[in-house]
Parts: C-alpha cells; sequence; structure tokens
C-alpha cells in the first residue's frame, strides 16, 4: 500500500489516490485534493482563500507553513472603529447597513491558498505541479455537483447581523451568473453547476506555477479587479505575498505526543482542552454518560476561554503558550471543573465553513492541512470563475486588541491540523473544518481514540457536543436522561434536534496500523472521503 487519503469531498479523495498510485508522496497527494476540493467545496475553500499545512517528511522534517491571508497595504488599524455594528465577544467586525467587511471587495484578505501549496510542492513534492493541478481544472470544466451541505450553507438561516446565503452569491454580477439559475433561483441538490471559468483559471495556474495567481497575465487580471473595486489588496500585496514558516506546539497526554499549529491557528486551545481532560479518569466514566460529558463541555469552555484575548497573529503579537498552557492555568480549570463551579465565558456566534485533509504515505510523510474561504465573499473577478475570502470580518475594530487590524496580519481562525506521535513516529493526523466548532471537534476526536480505543471512523461518528461558553449544544444522540442530569448539575444545555449535527463540524481523521492505515471521515453533512492506495 502506499498510503492512505481522508477528506469530506470523495471525488478529491479520489484524485489524490490516482497521485499515489503514480507513484507521489503524501505532499503530492495533498496538494492535487486540495486543489480539487476547491472545485467541490466551492464555499468552504478555494483559491481565493487561505490556510495551514501542518507536516512531517520521511526525512523526519516537522513543520507548520503559514499560508494565512493578510490584510492589504491599505487597511489602517482604526479603519472599522467609528462604523461597527454587532461586535460580538471575539471581535466581529459587520458595518453599518452595507456588509462591506463581510461582502463585497473590501471583505477581501491577500489569498494565501496558491502559494502555500506551491511551496509545499517546492520544498516536498515529487511530480510536475502541472499534473497536481490539472485534474481539479478538468474537475472544474465539468461542474461542480449541488449536494446537501451546499445548498444547506446557503439557505441556512444567518447569524444575527450577518448577510443570508442568498445576499453572499448575489454580491457580485459574476457570482450571481455562477451560482444562480439564469431566472434568478437557487440550484438544488443534485443538480450540476458548470465553471467553465474555473477550469481556465487552474489550467492556468498549472501552466504558471503558483506565480501566475500573483504576478502572471492572470495575477494581473486579479489585481486589475480589486483596483478598480477599490480593495485594500494592492498588485504589490500580491506580489509580495509569501506563506511564512512556523515551528509547531506540541504536549504529551496520557503518553501520547500531540502536536498543532502555532497562533494565529486555535491548536493552542485544543491542547489546553486536552491538558484539563487528562486530571480526569474519562474511560471509567463511559463515553457520552453524564459525568463524561459535564466534564467534557466544561473543559472545552475553560480551554478556549479568553481566546480572542491570547491568541493573535504571532507575527505582530507576541504570543507565549504559558499563558494558555501554564499548570497554574490548567491547575485552575480543573479546580473549577471538580467544584462544579459554571464554566466561565458566553458563547460567540458560530459560523461553519473552511475544509481539511489528511494523507500518510508508506515513506512516512504525513501531512494535516486545513484551508478555507472564511464564509465566501460574494465577490467573483469576471471570467475567472473562483470566489474571495471574506476573513476582514474576522478582525476586532479596536486597534488595540490583538486581534485588530494591521496591513500585512493575519486574523485569528480557529484551524487546528494535528499530527499525534508514538514512540516518537507520527501516528495519527487528524483535523476538522466547521468554524470555531473545529477545536472542539479536534480535542474530542483525539480523546475518543487515546481514551475510549476508539477506531478513527468510530472516534468522527461518535455522538458529540460543543461548549465554548453559554449553552452546552448536544447531539440527538445524547440521551435525553443524560441531557437532564446535565441540566440538574447547573449546565444550560440545547439538545439539538440532529442525529448528526451538520454544525458540529467535520472530523478527518487517519492513523497508522500496523503496515498499513485506519482512516475515518465525519459524516455529519451527508459526505465524507477515504482511498487507500
Amino acid at each position: 500500500m502506499r498510503g492512505v487519503i481522508v477528506a469530506p469531498q470523495p471525488r478529491a479523495c479520489d484524485i489524490g489516490a490516482a497521485i499515489l498510485a503514480a507513484g507521489g508522496n503524501a505532499f503530492d497527494a495533498a496538494v492535487a485534493v486540495a486543489f480539487a476540493q476547491e472545485v467541490d467545496d466551492p464555499f468552504m475553500c478555494g483559491i481565493g482563500g487561505m490556510g495551514t499545512a501542518h507536516f512531517v517528511t520521511s526525512g523526519g522534517v516537522h513543520g507548520v507553513l503559514d499560508f494565512q491571508a493578510r490584510a492589504g497595504s491599505r487597511c489602517t488599524p482604526e479603519m472599522y472603529l467609528r462604523n461597527t455594528r454587532g461586535r460580538a465577544a471575539f471581535g466581529r467586525a459587520t458595518l453599518h447597513n452595507d456588509y462591506s467587511s463581510e461582502l463585497g471587495y473590501r471583505s477581501i484578505m491577500v489569498p494565501g491558498t496558491v502559494a502555500g501549496l506551491g511551496e509545499l510542492h517546492r520544498r516536498h513534492g515529487t511530480r510536475p505541479w502541472a499534473e497536481l493541478v490539472r485534474p481539479a481544472a478538468a474537475l472544474a470544466r465539468g461542474g461542480t455537483w449541488v449536494m446537501p451541505h451546499f445548498l444547506e450553507f446557503l439557505t441556512r438561516r444567518p447569524q444575527p447581523g450577518l448577510a443570508d446565503g442568498r445576499a453572499r452569491i448575489s454580491a457580485t454580477e459574476a457570482s450571481r451568473s455562477i451560482y444562480l439559475r439564469p431566472d434568478g433561483t437557487m440550484y438544488e441538490v443534485g443538480e450540476h453547476i458548470p465553471n467553465p471559468d474555473l477550469g481556465g483559471t487552474l489550467e492556468a495556474i498549472a501552466e504558471g506555477g503558483p506565480a501566475a495567481f500573483y504576478t502572471g497575465a492572470l495575477g494581473a487580471r486579479i489585481a486589475e479587479d480589486l483596483a478598480a473595486h477599490d480593495a485594500w489588496i494592492t498588485a504589490e500585496d500580491l506580489r509580495d505575498y509569501a506563506p511564512r514558516d512556523q515551528a509547531p506546539l506540541s504536549i504529551t497526554y496520557r503518553g501520547v505526543t500531540v502536536t498543532t499549529a502555532p497562533p494565529p491557528c486555535g491548536g493552542v486551545m485544543v491542547l489546553a482542552i486536552l491538558k484539563i481532560l487528562e486530571a480526569f479518569d474519562l474511560r471509567s466514566m463511559g463515553h457520552s454518560s453524564a459525568a463524561h460529558l459535564a466534564v467534557l463541555a466544561r473543559a472545552l469552555t475553560e480551554g478556549q476561554a479568553g481566546r480572542y484575548e491570547l491568541v493573535g497573529d504571532p507575527f505582530f503579537v507576541p504570543f507565549d503558550p504559558e499563558r494558555v498552557l501554564g499548570a497554574g492555568r490548567i491547575a485552575d480549570a480543573v479546580g473549577r471543573i471538580r467544584a462544579n463551579l459554571a464554566p466561565p465565558g458566553k458563547a460567540p456566534p458560530r459560523e461553519e465553513g473552511t475544509t481539511h485533509l489528511c494523507v500518510m504515505d508508506a515513506a512516512g510523510n504525513v501531512i494535516s492541512l486545513t484551508h478555507t474561504l472564511a464564509t465566501a465573499s460574494g465577490v467573483v473577478t469576471p471570467g475567472l470563475g473562483f470566489m474571495y475570502n471574506n476573513s476582514m470580518k474576522l478582525f476586532d475594530p479596536d486597534p488595540a486588541h490583538p486581534n485588530g487590524i494591521r496591513p500585512g496580519k493575519a486574523r485569528g481562525t480557529a484551524m487546528s491540523p494535528c499530527i499525534l506521535f508514538r514512540e516518537g513516529r507520527p501516528w495519527m493526523a487528524v483535523g476538522a473544518p466547521g468554524g470555531s466548532a473545529i477545536i472542539s471537534s479536534v480535542a474530542q476526536t483525539v480523546s475518543n481514540v487515546v481514551d475510549f480505543g476508539m477506531s478513527p471512523t468510530e472516534a468522527v461518528v461518535a455522538p458529540r457536543i460543543h461548549a465554548e461558553g453559554g449553552v452546552v449544544q448536544a447531539e440527538a444522540r445524547v440521551a435525553r436522561a443524560v441531557v437532564e442530569a446535565l441540566e440538574a448539575g447547573g449546565l444550560r444545555v440545547e439538545h439539538r434536534p440532529y442525529s448528526y449535527d451538520p454544525s458540529f463540524s467535520r472530523a478527518q481523521c487517519a492513523m497508522v496500523e500496523g503496515e498499513g492505515w485506519r482512516a475515518g471521515s465525519d459524516p455529519r453533512t451527508g459526505s465524507g472521503g477515504f482511498a487507500f492506495v
């Protein structure tokens, strides 16, 4: 066997499997899968987006490549300070009346995905670049199938103060022409949306390499369109964009080394949650029992407390892991849980987006990669077929805040691509899409495997809760008697109507077992895929 691939999009997994079968390594497959995901899930990720790759090479190099979007050079620190509404605990900056930090050209940050995938390939890939991009171009020319989660994303009730899906895809004429029928109605599940323009754009990237997106003829079209619509991004911002290397963060959890990406990603909160859980004998409580979920809900909330004040772009805001993972903070959280005290904080509004992939190969290469469009700006440059990110909305309006605006700065994110080690060797890769639910999803998946001995599939489909302050959300598969016991213990619980709640994130997990692998892809939105080669 050559390797394993796991991701929410089955067609993307098939493309990655073909790359492995042709002799490519995990990095080659990851690049091909990521480009294909952008076609199959055009609101979850895209070449107009950003992400983070956490990897281990067969030669033992363990690193993180940050290709998060950056604020354009035309931004100023105070630009949102006087003209905001709906500012939530985590610093959402939705502007008055026009939603211009949520939709349209002024919601866009400098995209990093193409540069990030290009850098991964340059350093660690073995197959020709064009061979990895062209399958996605062919997929785009064939078109995107409307899947249930695709339509649900566009038709769900929006959080207060945010635009709905129709407004999102109607933000520009080029977007409307792709994602609405000629009569202005939405496509339904099972229908097919052709996008030959995206196929042509991907072909240009295949031919011209990653630089084509930033400085070539394609880059010139992008820069011209952004300038014509008064975006914050300049041609120089595109030209100067470069991914950044970071060192992974790590802890030991019950003898297993858990590593993740540092800020601006949210993986440090996963580590904090696990360190809190380590003080409790979860296995003896029984999975999904009242005792287990009471500890878990409080640990999820305690671990994330103060997240938006503790985590910012470390290239602008100094980050000390001890502030999150220090023994004193962990002990205080454990003490509050043992005393049955109410969890701290108030839950911010939660949005679902993003996607993830994991690849492991026979040579020992491992990659856990999360990428996103945030929730998509609605902007499509005419003739190019791809959507841009809308990450400007996730900055705090206060320039003194750790997540405040600065030109060139990345905004905070919940992305938590993790790699686990046993006896010094990579053992498991895990990550998830799903907005702030990423953190709770990844933490529970790790605990399900380490504490309860679950397989990857069992770990990602097990009943789940979500908590980050305020109300604890529990899937319908959590027994009513358990919910009542949690409420009697002082927790406020929302017993959700879904057995597999689509808002609870879609965890992806791959694991070494003997001479092969096991994998699990969360089915909560109706699709999931993995491929063994």
